[in-house]
């Protein structure tokens, strides 16, 4: 059973590591679209031949929706979430180890939140629109249910690493 479990482990890494490569590169991508948007709506104001049109801010406003959400699942794996560590120094190591896995639980639950919370959200503003550019509103919370499923997959895979280097 153990071979299973480790083979398991590792197939899980492997998925993890991609998937987290995949996202990597949307959140570089929306980075590069807001910095794009800014700019244009900036040099928009200062240069009289460059028209600064109202999609610009709710573009960029967009993408940093996206940014927070999205690359919050990156910040779960690599462990540069808000944490308080000083806790752990606090308390017996046995109480670190399961305020340790309560804390996962807790990011578990969070991102659950999102992926439900977000499909309803997305689903009720479907039929409105973004004043500026005229896209869905839902556009918006769909971030919230991409970055729910990334931080939960992420969050799964520290319970997988937790538990084997307890064997």
């Amino acid at each position: 059973m153990s071979g299973k479990q480790t083979s398991f482990a590792a197939r899980y890494r492997r998925f993890e590591d991609i998937f987290s490569s995949a996202m990597l590169m949307v959140c570089v991508a929306i980075f590069a679209v807001m910095v794009f948007s800014v700019s244009y709506g900036v040099l928009g104001r200062y240069l009289s031949f460059v028209r600064s049109p109202r999609w610009t801010q709710e573009l960029a406003i967009l993408c940093l929706v996206w940014l927070c959400f999205v690359s919050a699942g990156y910040a779960i794996k690599d462990n540069k979430h808000v944490r308080m560590t000083v806790i752990f120094s606090l308390v017996p190591p046995k109480a670190a180890k399961v305020l340790n896995a309560l804390s996962f639980l807790l990011l578990l639950a969070v991102n659950v939140f999102w992926i439900i919370y977000g499909s309803r959200l997305a689903s009720l503003s479907s039929r409105a629109r973004m004043a500026a550019t005229g896209w869905p509103l839902s556009i918006t919370y769909i971030s919230l249910v991409i970055g729910g499923i990334y931080g939960t997959f992420m969050t799964l895979g520290k319970f997988i690493k937790e538990g084997k280097e307890d064997e």
